[in-house]
């Protein structure tokens, strides 16, 4: 293990799972601190962060195309988790924030939606790195790809969870960008997302109550409403959102560490974005998106090493839309530039199934990134080999 960390090749994109690691920890205990909390979470945050390594270099022990190979069995396995929360009883499938989406297991929760994007992702990227489905026209493309989308994505829109629901909608539209060869197929699907998208709003800013006809659950269409009109609900629903906006502005440029002046619900997890802002000020938020990004783009920078349009090319890119799309509407719901959906930060937040999620994403990522380098080596020693054979020596 320890030859595993030390590899400069592991170490490169290892180092920013320790730095998100070290982040989650400080600030989860800020969060703790800011709110007068036991500090429980932090510990708990602390062992899922020392599974999530033990798992990072169990899959470095494992073949990409083993891994490869065992995509259909996983996607089809979360998608039985997915079902599952149906049929068992309440007391292990609990209604939270008006969401039955949790398996109750006493020792530890799970969050199968987590597992399942996870699952999509590896599943979508088999698929479309097979020459038959390449073959295919854009319509044909489109309808498989929206096939594996479409079962997880119903089963959590049933669980209620609208949050995660709107990832497969997200990584759908990805998808339709990254696969189609025709400008035509794009503005087709782009303008009717566009559309549904504006037909919402002036629903959502005039006619609020119609949405509750297409399956908004009260608790959902009052988000939306408290979103449009803070201070007409700074008493119930809006008063989460304008205490962390409160926070953010105590912060300033270079931040504070005074506590809460008000308890602030899921600080640690929803809203974990203003503790950055908050203790560590606008400068503080801008490194920390710059981390980010600097994160993103060295996941680029191993794609453009990936054979183009094979499982790993595909993996990490659709990785990179997982990463981003929460990274962002975690952000977005914290700055109240969109309603709040309950969109954990990737790495950051607190919580076992979405850190594990994440990191199995990470692992397979670090694995092609080892792989692609021992595939050079090879590559070099052969052409060493070769050149030495065809010495004037061996003539």
């Amino acid at each position: 293990m320890r030859n595993f960390i030390k590899d400069k090749i592991n170490l490169s994109i290892l180092i920013f799972y320790f730095i998100f690691s070290l982040s989650s920890l400080i600030l989860i205990a800020l969060a703790e601190y800011n709110n007068n909390i036991t500090p429980t979470l932090f510990l708990k945050q602390l062992l899922f962060y020392i599974l999530g390594f033990f798992i990072i270099y169990f899959l470095q022990k494992i073949p990409i195309d083993y891994i490869e190979r065992l995509t259909l069995p996983f996607y089809l396995f979360s998608l039985i988790l997915l079902v599952g929360i149906f049929l068992v009883p309440n007391n292990l499938a609990p209604i939270v924030n008006g969401a039955r989406s949790w398996y109750n297991l006493k020792i530890f929760t799970l969050q199968p939606s987590e597992f399942a994007k996870v699952a999509t992702v590896a599943m979508i990227s088999f698929l479309i790195k097979e020459n038959s489905f390449k073959e295919n026209s854009d319509k044909i493309k489109l309808l498989k790809i929206l096939l594996i989308i479409a079962l997880p994505f119903v089963l959590v829109l049933k669980e209620n969870d609208l949050g995660n629901g709107l990832f497969f909608i997200f990584l759908f539209l990805g998808l339709v960008f990254l696969v189609s060869t025709h400008r035509k197929t794009l503005l087709n699907i782009y303008s009717v997302v566009l559309a549904a998208l504006g037909i919402i709003i002036l629903a959502a800013l005039y006619f609020p109550r119609l949405l509750s006809l297409v399956g908004l659950k009260p608790y959902q269409l009052n988000r939306i409403l408290s979103w449009l009109n803070p201070e007409g609900y700074r008493q119930d629903y809006s008063y989460q959102i304008t205490q962390v906006i409160s926070e953010i502005n105590r912060g300033g440029v270079t931040g504070t560490f005074a506590k809460n002046k008000n308890y602030i619900d899921e600080q640690f997890n929803d809203f974990i974005f203003s503790i950055v802002a908050k203790n560590f000020g606008y400068i503080g938020a801008s490194l920390f998106l710059i981390l980010f990004f600097i994160f993103i783009l060295r996941l680029f920078s191993i794609v453009k090493k990936c054979e183009q349009g094979n499982y790993s090319y595909y993996f990490i890119l659709l990785a990179i839309c997982s990463f981003c799309f929460s990274f962002f509407i975690n952000i977005f719901s914290t700055l109240s530039i969109i309603p709040v959906i309950g969109i954990s930060m990737p790495f950051i937040s607190y919580g076992g199934s979405s850190l594990i999620a994440n990191t199995l994403l990470f692992g397979i990522i670090v694995k092609i990134n080892a792989t692609i380098y021992e595939e050079y080596l090879e590559d070099e020693y052969s052409a060493e080999q070769k050149d030495e054979y065809n010495h004037p020596y061996y003539e």
